[in-house]
């Protein structure tokens, strides 16, 4: 069995299906909440999660709150999001692995669901480090989208998919995205040193959200997916991105 670890603010829409899809394999739930205000504190209640709130700072730092600063009971841990689940094949495997392998952590292919559409070109697959040994997983210091690293590196590839299925409309979409927009002006000016970060912050501001939408079209074809695909990467490859351009924009002329 594993521990699961959440962070939720107003995850009613999505917990209860999520509680249902780890129990099988899952015999410690422990949820890290920003002081929701719908029933996600109810529905954790029911179903004998441990629950524990922090006011809210950022991403990094609440996931490694819940590394650091609760008594796990199982070696191994599985960070998922309220609006995220395991596919039948991938909890299987991973029941099937994680007693008998060396490794301390273990990558996991993300299918990004958008409106009911497997969003596959230009978005997938993309990895991450999920499943780990709890003394040898920690969370980097990104603010917003954060990852889980390993402590020495010994880790492997699983075969199968968790998926990440929101449930809410489109409008919830624009108004966490505003708050991720805030995150990622701070890390405009904190000089982030990457290689990807160090090319996009080279390019001019307000030309390289029309960059990347076009990359998606014409290079990724994402157009072949479908009209819900060309509308998820306007939203994130183009609306998003213009978003935290207006941000650095304000924040530098106010300077």
């Amino acid at each position: 069995m594993i521990s699961t670890l959440i962070i939720t603010k107003n995850e009613e829409i999505h917990l209860q299906r999520l509680i249902n899809n780890i129990k099988n394999i899952s015999n410690e739930i422990i949820i890290l909440d920003s002081f929701s205000t719908d029933k996600t504190r109810e529905i954790a209640s029911k179903n004998n999660c441990k629950f524990f709130q922090r006011p809210f700072d950022n991403f990094s730092n609440q996931r490694n709150y819940l590394l650091n600063n609760f008594d796990i009971k199982n070696q191994w841990v599985l960070f998922l999001d309220g609006d995220e689940l395991l596919t039948s094949e991938l909890i299987n495997e991973i029941k099937e692995t994680i007693d008998k392998t060396s490794f301390d952590g273990f990558y996991i292919k993300r299918r990004f669901i958008w409106k009911g559409k497997w969003i596959k070109r230009g978005y997938y697959p993309k990895w991450f480090l999920r499943l780990g040994k709890k003394n040898q997983i920690y969370c980097d210091e990104n603010p917003v989208n954060e990852h889980i690293l390993s402590k020495n590196n010994n880790v492997g590839y699983l075969k199968h998919d968790f998926l990440n299925q929101n449930l809410n409309e489109s409008v919830h979409w624009f108004k966490k995205h505003l708050m991720y927009a805030e995150f990622e002006k701070d890390r405009y000016f904190s000089k982030e040193d990457t290689k990807k970060r160090r090319i996009w912050n080279k390019l001019p501001l307000f030309l390289r959200p029309f960059i990347l939408i076009i990359y998606r079209l014409l290079i990724n074809l994402v157009f072949l997916d479908g009209i819900r695909a060309i509308e998820y990467h306007f939203y994130q490859s183009f609306i998003y991105k213009m978003i935290i351009d207006y941000k650095i924009l304000k924040k530098i002329l106010n300077k």
